[in-house]
Order: structure tokens, then sequence, then C-alpha cells
């Protein structure tokens, strides 16, 4: 009888202990939404990133504005790095403005503008 009230008791502290590792992992899970929240905000608000390319006829650039430029460009103006992964825009071939789209969290998506100029 001992050695099972022992047993309840060991399974009771091991529920408690498993209850409080979820509650850190969803704190742990809310502060990090929470701060791909505030640098979505720090994006979004920055203006229009400026994008130099050289210029072809008309409206064209040479080559095309990737997601490594994207990356490049925020590093130098922001002193942020970001992963070229987490980087979603359109196909960009000519000068005008474009708007591309950083994948923070599952649940946060910042939007960048682009503006594309030739030099």
């Amino acid at each position: 009888m001992n050695q099972v009230f022992g047993n309840l008791q060991l399974f009771g502290v091991l529920c408690m202990e498993m209850k409080m590792e979820e509650e850190r992992i969803e704190a742990e899970k809310k502060r990090v939404k929470e701060e791909a929240q505030q640098l979505a905000l720090i994006f979004e608000t920055v203006g229009a990133f400026k994008v130099k390319r050289k210029g072809g006829k008309g409206k064209q650039i040479f080559g095309s504005v990737t997601a490594q430029d994207v990356v490049d460009i925020i590093k130098a103006q922001l002193q942020r790095d970001v992963d070229k992964k987490i980087v979603d825009l359109p196909e960009i071939r000519e000068t005008g403005e474009y708007i591309a789209q950083l994948k923070l969290h599952p649940e946060v998506t910042a939007r960048i503008r682009l503006n594309v100029f030739a030099n």
C-alpha cells in the first residue's frame, strides 16, 4: 500500500513538473511572437527601402532584385540580420515601387516597400 501511495505522489510531482514546463514553453512562444511583432513594426515604419540598379531601356533594369539584395539592404540600413529564406518578393525587373513580405514568425508577416530605381 505504501508503494502505491509513493507512486501516486511521484506521479503527482511529475504532472506538476510537466505543467510547469508547458507553461514555460507557452511563455517563450509568446515572447518570441511579441519580438517578431516589434520587429515587423520597425520594418513597416521605415518607409521604402531604396534599391539601386543599373538601368536599361525605359524602366528596365539589368538583372533582377533578389531576396539576398533585400537582406543586404536591410543589413545596411537597419543593422538587422535577416535570413533570405523568410523574404518573399515579386519578380522585380523594372524600376518602380514593390512590396516584399518578411515571414518573421508563423503568425507575423512584415510588409516592406522597395523603391527600385536606375542609377
